[in-house]
């Protein structure tokens, strides 16, 4: 009598665990009509395009609808979770230093900087793509070089014509100074933008 009930309640914990682990499967992704996917799909592309337009460096883009496989379609909140988290991926070597920090990286920042053109404020926004190096003497990232420094204006258009780089503070500050010129209400101007872009002791840029 004794065997049976114990073996009736493993019997039951068998059950609910195997349903429970089949609910789990079953909701990461959804089981969907082509009308539902195509609705679907069609807010994968808003919240890709929202994030891309949220982070400069972000570079999202979905398979074509024909290719994008049934059990990829997740719920709306899902998507937008591991979309951003791809968004950030930085692929770097493989090999780390004792202290867990990668020897060399590709690390970016973004900086602005505001203008007021007749009431009208131009925002030029400075992007930066550099290369990291782990210092051991230091025990941290340094600077090692300058990938490409880009640049863009808010309103009007923005031409950028150079860029003059300074590296200071023992390799921890790029200071750079980038020239473009500035268009707004039919006038076209000369400037020199100043910007500083930090590297910390992991390699962030700030």
């Amino acid at each position: 009598m004794k065997v049976t009930k114990i073996f009736s309640i493993i019997t039951i914990l068998f059950i609910t665990i195997f349903a429970f682990g089949s609910l789990k499967a079953s909701a990461a992704s959804l089981d969907l009509s082509e009308q539902q996917k195509l609705k679907y799909y069609k807010q994968y592309k808003e919240i890709v395009e929202e994030i891309n337009s949220g982070n400069p460096n972000a570079t999202l883009e979905l398979v074509p609808f024909e290719e994008y496989k049934s059990e990829d379609y997740v719920e709306l909140s899902e998507f937008k979770k591991y979309a951003t988290e791809r968004a950030s991926v930085n692929f770097v070597d493989t090999s780390e230093s004792e202290s867990g920090i990668q020897p060399r990286s590709i690390a970016y920042g973004t900086k602005t900087k505001s203008v007021n053109s007749n009431g009208a404020i131009a925002t030029i926004t400075v992007k930066g793509s550099f290369e990291t190096q782990y210092e051991s003497y230091y025990q941290r990232q340094m600077f090692t070089r300058i990938n490409s420094i880009t640049s863009s204006t808010s309103i009007g258009s923005w031409s950028q014509t150079d860029y003059i780089p300074s590296l200071i503070d023992g390799g921890r500050t790029y200071s750079i100074l980038v020239g473009g010129k500035l268009t707004i209400n039919s006038l076209t101007s000369n400037h020199n933008v100043s910007v500083q872009f930090y590297c910390d002791s992991k390699g962030s840029i700030s």
